[in-house]
């Protein structure tokens, strides 16, 4: 996983992109159990892909870029490789991409401008409802933007390394200072995408969700390079517009 600071842009390119935020957690710690339970885990068939984040008992927030054509979702997970009583699967009834996102890259397998990873946002419709528990809550979503400078929470279970892809085992969580989008667009002029298993998962502040993991540098780079994230606040009504119309 990333970061040591982070940026949650207004606009990118002009799009309503997200910002960067180092991307992975980096000299995070072990998330306390139960701490996170709007946490999902998302699979593509039995292997791991991305985060998520429950933001209604029939919903999950992810990156548009986590698309897969087989789904495989898991709530109220601490650590993916044992069995937690805690923990249930969920299947997916239909996924919904933010439709200005350009899905062309991940046809293709090539990698666009950074404007490209625009709107880099997707609900999930669970088939079934999430059962409400300790492990298993839905988290509010903003009703208004974030402050640069404030503190906020970001959880997955993405590579642990800046360098390698040594994913961790337990939930991770980092504390991160927003930046202004100034810092961001300076930090990152010709950065490459990266999925890295954070994508997908939640920026927390102030008990509200406020961002979507998106992208960041490869190799990650600790101390100079924020990593990317869907500014959620700017997605409110397409969310609530597609839960009402699904």
């Amino acid at each position: 996983m990333w970061f040591l600071v982070l940026c949650l842009a207004l606009s990118l390119a002009g799009t309503g992109a997200a910002p960067p935020v180092q991307s992975r957690i980096i000299g995070g710690w072990d998330c306390t159990k139960n701490s996170q339970p709007w946490q999902a885990a998302l699979y593509h068939y039995s292997k791991f892909q991305c985060g998520g984040v429950l933001v209604h008992p029939e919903w999950v927030l992810t990156a548009a870029h986590c698309i897969n054509d087989n789904y495989q979702l898991w709530l109220g997970h601490y650590n993916l490789f044992e069995h937690e009583d805690t923990a249930q699967f969920v299947q997916i009834r239909e996924s919904f991409p933010h439709p200005e996102f350009n899905l062309s890259f991940l046809k293709n397998h090539t990698r666009l401008p950074e404007e490209d990873y625009s709107h880099d946002i997707m609900l999930l419709r669970l088939a079934e409802p999430a059962q409400i528990t300790d492990a298993v809550r839905v988290l509010d979503l903003p009703t208004q933007e974030p402050q640069v400078g404030s503190t906020c929470c970001a959880s997955g279970w993405g590579s642990i390394e800046p360098d390698k892809f040594i994913y961790t085992d337990d939930l991770q969580c980092v504390d991160l200072q927003l930046l202004s989008n100034d810092v961001c667009e300076v930090s990152h002029s010709n950065s490459p995408f990266s999925t890295q298993g954070d994508s997908g998962g939640p920026l927390v502040c102030r008990g509200v969700l406020q961002g979507i993991v998106s992208w960041g540098d490869v190799p990650c780079d600790t101390t100079t390079k924020p990593g990317v994230y869907t500014k959620v606040c700017s997605y409110l009504e397409w969310i609530k517009e597609t839960m009402k119309r699904n």
